[in-house]
């Protein structure tokens, strides 16, 4: 048995082939496949990407655990849309204080220790919302500090799978790896749409909610003692889904503690091989390149709105009398559509060998199209109502979301190289936090309503038309790997 360095890293292999055609095996005892110049590709490379993935989707199941289940949570916490809204909020509000600290992390100590600590913030913040079984009344709190946990390990969630991607895989398999990263988490993530809700079955009737139960807490048992049968069961079903979230972010940070190796013993690629610049020199360049900011700003934008009009789905779906399950089904198909069109995409984009800005904008023409029909038909009944077009608009809307993503990341990356992937990635995904923390706080002002953030994730998409229309495509990093200027 062979043990990993103290770092957590693999240990060096004990054959160093540089044969093309003769695959080997490392002294870990994982089949390595040979490439020139002592390039190797390891086929555990797929664990790894598969464990973070399922991280990810933890992470963004857990951050969107309310939203789907928000007439129950209402019903159990007194809770109105702007509770609901604070608790989706620690997210991007995490995110926005620890994005420079753990892009920091991500550079200088690597991938082991960054991915584990967040493993570690979900496993946390998971266990602490167990804790409102002991105190009702403290409720509120423990799930807002869980939130808030959760929304810590955002940074390494959203913009770790460029670095990762960059460490162990293929230039022609980058982009591939890359949105498998940010997709199979929206997949995951997808979860939380679909477990609440067939959980958390007990919602409020018509006729009944916490805000106007007349009689008091009952400081013995937490439970209200006007219609306590419904009450009970929904606080009982709402601490079952704590618990199930917990035991899972229990599992997925065993495994990460167990093995998670900052990269592989020998690089992939030429580039993967190279030093990246320091990460005071990265961050001032990264500053003052403006091809960047153009792809920053229009992943931001398009992306960061339209993750918070996502996570508030069951609230902004609730007026045309969508209930939070069905509501749960549409957001399920949605992410699944999405994190499929993602991979494909991904796939498709690394056949081509570039060409990201083309695609981006026929994905982002299509998303604004999607859109503007599902706020035509839900808002405005200008286009009938049924739910088949429901489900197909916001279907082919996150079709066109997701699957631009993982080529707004491999862009940035691309056009800031030789900056290591993690800086980059870490200011793409602050830029979208911020966006999607604007349109959280204004949500929180009461009685605004909900029709108005359909309007401002469509003047967002179309916002993005004209940036990417400016910028001038760059693919510093793949020529250093082909040998080709491009």
């Amino acid at each position: 048995m062979t043990l990993l360095k103290e770092d957590g890293s693999d240990p060096e292999p004990l054959i160093n082939s540089e044969s093309v055609e003769d695959p080997d095996t490392d002294s870990a005892g994982v089949r390595a496949l040979g490439s020139v110049r002592g390039h190797r590709l390891y086929s555990r490379r797929w664990y790894i990407l598969a464990l973070y993935s399922i991280l990810a989707g933890t992470q963004g199941s857990l951050w969107n655990t309310w939203g789907p289940i928000s007439d129950s949570a209402k019903f159990v916490f007194g809770w109105g849309n702007s509770d609901i809204a604070l608790l989706t909020n620690w997210g991007p509000i995490a995110y926005m204080v620890l994005a420079v600290p753990f892009s920091w992390l991500m550079d200088v100590k690597g991938l082991r220790l960054t991915v584990l600590l967040a493993g570690f913030c979900v496993f946390a913040g998971a266990g602490i919302r167990c804790l409102t079984a002991f105190s009702l009344h403290a409720g509120t709190w423990f799930m807002n500090i869980g939130q808030l946990l959760n929304g810590a390990a955002g940074p390494v969630a959203m913009a770790a799978p460029p670095a990762l991607s960059a460490a162990w895989f293929p230039h022609e398999q980058r982009t591939t790896a890359t949105a498998i990263g940010i997709t199979v988490g929206a997949i995951l993530g997808a979860g939380s749409f679909l477990i609440g809700p067939l959980i958390v079955t007990q919602k409020p009737d018509n006729r009944t909610g916490h805000h106007n139960m007349t009689n008091a807490w009952d400081e013995q048992s937490g439970l209200s003692q006007g219609n306590s049968t419904n009450f009970s069961t929904a606080k009982n079903q709402i601490m079952l889904l704590m618990y199930v979230e917990f035991a899972w972010t229990a599992l997925i940070f065993l495994l990460i503690l167990a093995y998670f190796p900052d990269k592989p013993p020998s690089p992939p690629t030429l580039s993967a091989s190279k030093d990246r610049l320091s990460f005071g020199s990265g961050v001032k360049q990264l500053v003052r390149n403006g091809r960047f900011w153009l792809v920053c700003v229009s992943y931001g934008i398009l992306n960061g709105t339209l993750s918070s009009y996502g996570g508030l789905l069951d609230v902004n779906l609730s007026p045309n009398n969508i209930t939070q399950v069905e509501a749960g089904w549409v957001g399920f198909y949605g992410s699944i559509a999405g994190g499929v069109s993602g991979i494909a995409v991904g796939r498709f984009s690394d056949m081509l060998g570039g060409h990201f800005k083309l695609t981006i904008l026929v994905m982002t023409i299509g998303y604004i199209g999607s859109l503007l029909w599902l706020i035509l038909m839900l808002y405005h009944s200008i286009i009938p109502f049924n739910t088949v077009s429901m489900y197909a608009s916001f279907l082919m809307l996150q079709v066109c979301a997701l699957g631009s993503e993982p080529l707004f990341f491999e862009l940035g990356v691309e056009s800031t190289y030789p900056i290591a992937e993690g800086v980059t990635t870490c200011v793409l995904t602050w830029v979208n936090n911020f966006f999607g923390l604007l349109l959280l706080l204004v949500m929180m002002i009461p009685r605004i309503g909900t029709d108005w953030m359909g309007w401002a994730t469509l003047g967002s998409g179309a916002a993005v038309l004209p940036l990417m229309l400016l910028f001038r495509e760059r693919y510093g990093r793949l020529a250093v790997d082909t040998g080709k200027r491009r």
